[in-house]
Formats: structure tokens, sequence, C-alpha cells
């Protein structure tokens, strides 16, 4: 229970210092958009081709290596110009849509167009029915 407390701590940590960092990009999956504002002061949406959400798909949702934790298994491509580093939060959900824990995969330093393998595993025991949503992406330039 001990190392389940200090696990949540240092990802809390992450989380808020990525918060903080300048020139972050962060964007949800599947509810919010990017958006900017044009020389008209109305929202514009943001090209889709470069936003954070667009560079990681979800490749496998299921449990770890002893069937106990849920895991999202995902593929992160840069799509920015820029070398990046990326936070993404995934939430695990049971057949009802009540979430039952929630992950985080981290990655730095992914260079323009290079792709990675990262997984992000909660810390309750999964349900038989899991489901698994990207819920946060955030991508800034390393530096």
């Amino acid at each position: 229970m001990r190392k389940i407390g200090l696990v949540t701590a240092a990802a809390a940590a992450v989380v808020a210092l990525l918060v903080g960092c300048e020139g972050a990009d962060t964007a949800a999956s599947g509810g919010g958009t990017s958006s900017a504002k044009d020389d008209g002061g109305k929202a514009a949406e943001a090209p889709k081709a470069n936003r954070p959400e667009d560079d990681v798909k979800l490749d496998k949702c299921g449990t770890d290596d002893f069937g106990k934790f849920p895991r999202a298994e995902l593929t992160v491509v840069n799509h920015s110009s820029k070398t990046s580093n990326y936070m993404i939060q995934v939430e695990f959900t049971d057949g009802a849509g009540t979430r039952v824990s929630e992950g985080v995969a981290a990655l730095n330093n992914l260079a323009p167009d290079q792709t990675a393998k990262e997984k992000a595993v909660g810390l309750t025991d999964a349900p038989s029915d899991l489901k698994c949503k990207i819920t946060e992406v955030t991508r800034y330039a390393s530096r």
C-alpha cells in the first residue's frame, strides 16, 4: 500500500510540474477542442494536423502481466516540428462507465516524426468489463 501512495505522489508531482510549463499544448481527447483567436476576435479551430491528442493512439486496453491492474498500451508519434515531451492521462472504467482508476504515461525528448510505445497503468483491480479512454494529452517542446 505504501508503494501505491509513493507512485501516486510521484505522478501528481510530474503532473504539477507539467501544468506549470511554458509552451505546453494541452488537449482533452474526445471532448474538448483546441481553439485560437483570429483577427475578428472569434474562436477559430486550431489546425487538426498538429493537435497533441492526434499524436497518441490507444493500441490495447487490458490488464498488466499479472492480470490484476488495468493497462493501456499507447503509440505516440510526434507530429510537431520540435523535439517534445508528453504527458498522457488515461481513464479506466467498467462497462457501466464508472471510473475505477486512472493512469499516466510520460515520455521525454521525442524527435519530430519519431514514434514511441508507452503504457499507462491503473492502481486498482481491473474489472472484467474494463474500458480505457485517453482523457488528456499535454505536449511541450523539450529544452
